[in-house]
């Protein structure tokens, strides 16, 4: 990550915010006016200091790195308009990853988001289509054959794949499901969503060595990924055959701690410095996830159609919890 101010997007995200004078700006990030006005002239931008970036950045409410980058296109970031919802944390770290990859903006890979997903559905539901015509062709074809050849062992070659799977898979894609996913006899859950990802990981021979690891989370939902820690260990300083290194790789794998702040910590700290403060976010983490588990059960009480004592207990230690009363149905819940 650089370290060299671009004074155009200074000017730029100064006016985005409300249209502030440097007078404001140096208020909200106390740093003085002199200096925001020598960056904006272009001066003294390289080698800025870590605390002056995160004050910047902090008051004008973006990533440090997009006042790094010329705006190539003024009009359109001013058009922006923010979007209601989020990301998983562990694609939050992919985000990053492709960024650096890519050298692109977080804006820009969001921008291009909606147009990639529609590519990847379309290919995926098409591969799809071809692969289930041309499969069931070729069993058709040899199922005639073997009839031809051996006449007189009628109905033997009928029954040898299922017609019920094909048939829900031709329904699938008539409805246009992108994520859904079958259930084997032992209980797997395969979705062809995942699969269809894979092959053009493959094709494109990218993650190789190291597979990204897909989840098919449950039925209907966009499935689970996660970049390998092997991918950004070395660049971290981190080993994955280490066990210490792994369970902080693995947090911040999962989006618990932040990767850009990482790496801007092993920038900008020496070795001893950096370790410690790797262990500090990952003890945070630890307790943060044993405050969870330890969290007290609770009683809920319900009252169900023919039901007359139905109270479920996630905790037998718990006491109940009182019933709510549902005003809209007068109901108690």
């Amino acid at each position: 990550m650089t370290d060299t101010l671009n004074p155009e997007a200074l000017k730029l995200h100064r006016k985005l915010r409300g249209g502030w004078s440097q007078d404001r700006l140096a208020d909200e990030s106390k740093i003085s006016k002199t200096q925001i006005s020598r960056w904006e002239r272009g001066q003294q931008v390289d080698n800025i200091r870590p605390s002056s970036r995160e004050r910047l950045s902090k008051a004008l409410g973006v990533k440090w790195e997009e006042l790094t980058r010329a705006p190539k296109d003024t009009l359109k970031l001013r058009s922006r308009v923010p979007v209601k919802g989020g990301i998983d944390r562990a694609a939050r770290t992919f985000l990053t990853i492709v960024q650096w990859h890519l050298d692109l903006t977080e804006d820009a890979i969001m921008d291009l988001a909606p147009l990639a997903v529609l590519i990847l559905a379309e290919r995926s539901l098409r591969a799809r289509q071809t692969a289930l015509d041309e499969t069931v062709g070729e069993l058709e074809a040899a199922t005639a054959e073997a009839c031809r050849r051996l006449p007189y062992l009628p109905g033997a070659f009928h029954d040898g794949y299922r017609y019920d799977w094909i048939e829900e898979e031709r329904k699938s894609l008539r409805e246009r499901e992108l994520f859904v996913t079958y259930e084997d006899d032992e209980g797997e859950e395969h979705s062809p969503f995942i699969n269809f990802l894979q092959d053009d990981l493959k094709a494109l021979g990218l993650f190789e060595e190291h597979p990204i690891e897909f989840t098919a989370s449950y039925s209907g939902a966009t499935p689970d990924y996660a970049v390998p820690t092997y991918v950004f260990g070395a660049n971290l300083g981190l080993d994955p055959d280490n066990k210490a290194d792994q369970s902080t790789l693995e947090r911040i794998q999962d989006g618990l701690i932040d990767l850009s702040e990482v790496w801007e910590k092993k920038q900008s700290a020496d070795v001893e410095e950096y370790r410690r403060w790797l262990e500090e976010q990952s003890q945070a983490v630890a307790e943060m996830t044993a405050m969870r588990i330890k969290m007290p059960g609770f009683k809920v009480k319900t009252n169900l159609p023919g039901n007359h004592s139905s109270q479920v207990a996630t905790d037998s230690t718990a006491d109940a919890a009182p019933a709510v009363e549902n005003t809209d149905t007068e109901q108690r819940t």
